[in-house]
């Protein structure tokens, strides 16, 4: 059975997945991927992005930097290097 995103979206108002950002300190979910990112750029670390395919509500597990959902893949890591000490 083929799902109506259109459909769903207008019923429930919240898309069916969401974003997972975290590094080796922390991690993040939301449906915002710009103010996500913009957020873990600040902060100076490694950072990998996640797509989750469920509700940003759901509760799951996250065992080695990775979403215990069926589905869910890496979008992209983001490399940061550490600052030169003068």
């Amino acid at each position: 059975m083929k799902i109506d995103m259109t459909e769903h979206l207008l019923k429930h108002k919240q898309p069916m997945f969401h974003f997972l950002i975290l590094n080796v300190f922390e991690w993040r979910t939301g449906v915002d991927l710009h103010e996500l990112m913009k957020d873990f750029d600040k902060r100076g670390y490694t950072y990998w992005v996640w797509l989750v395919p469920c509700e940003e509500e759901v509760q799951y597990e996250i065992s080695f930097y990775q979403p215990q959902v069926k589905g869910s893949f890496v979008l992209t890591s983001v490399e940061k290097k550490p600052k030169a000490k003068r």
